[in-house]
């Protein structure tokens, strides 16, 4: 059963519907064609790999993007760094956004969940996050859309993050703040990064679990943190000397 197109759509919105990629924005969506345009491109880099290096990034295919980029670092499980910037999102911004966390563009209540979707991008995974930022003095209400894909190091290791924030309208009087207009979405393969660090969630449950200090052969370590109210314990390393 084909799908019926009204008469009232012009040729090219009838293609539209017909050649719908991937990425493409259904009716009464809006389309941002920059961070489709990186989806594609980091796709294309990665292939059959969780993702791909940061190296492989190249600006020549992504010319008309640039301005609305950003690779940030890691520099925690939940906190990533900007690095390279867009001149777009200094303007959102006020100045110049190199070496700021990535939250300063969000308000408090947002800044969780961003922070739990790059937890999840630190694990291979790619986040989409629809945004708005509400009318105030001098600024007019806009839209936007982050979309965040994890880079490897030369070691393999999940380090970076490719960014791109496309929004609409014009900046207006800065800085701008964002909240998640809608929810945030994830997309994540099957199998996971042999170099990942446990999910927030495992961490949790491990709180608890003794931790492990290394030393010396014939060093004697607390078996364990006390508790409170606990007298501390001491174990002895096997192998030491007699």
């Amino acid at each position: 059963m084909s799908d019926v197109v009204p008469e009232s759509q012009s040729p090219s919105q009838r293609l539209a519907e017909v050649l719908r990629l991937p990425f493409t924005a259904r009716s009464g969506e809006q389309d941002y064609p920059a961070v489709r345009a990186v989806q594609s491109h980091w796709n294309e880099l990665r292939g059959d790999r969780i993702c791909p290096a940061r190296a492989e990034l190249d600006p020549k295919p992504l010319a008309h993007c640039l301005d609305v980029m950003f690779v940030a670092e890691l520099v925690a499980p939940s906190v990533a760094r900007l690095r390279l910037c867009g001149q777009q999102l200094g303007e959102l911004l006020g100045m110049e956004p190199r070496g700021m966390p990535l939250s300063v563009f969000f308000n408090g209540d947002a800044r969780t969940e961003l922070a739990q979707a790059l937890a999840q991008v630190a694990q291979g995974a790619r986040a989409v996050m629809p945004l708005r930022s509400d009318a105030g003095l001098g600024q007019a209400a806009i839209d936007g859309m982050l979309a965040l894909m994890p880079l490897s190091d030369p070691d393999g290791r999940i380090t970076r993050v490719l960014g791109v924030l496309e929004t609409r309208g014009p900046a207006g009087r800065a800085p701008r703040r964002f909240r998640l207009s809608a929810p945030l979405r994830m997309e994540s393969d099957p199998r996971p990064h042999p170099f990942a660090k446990p999910a927030p969630a495992a961490r949790a449950a491990t709180g608890n679990a003794e931790r492990r200090v290394e030393a010396p052969a014939g060093h004697l370590l607390p078996a364990a943190l006390p508790q409170r109210g606990q007298k501390p314990m001491l174990r002895v390393i096997k192998g030491g000397l007699a």
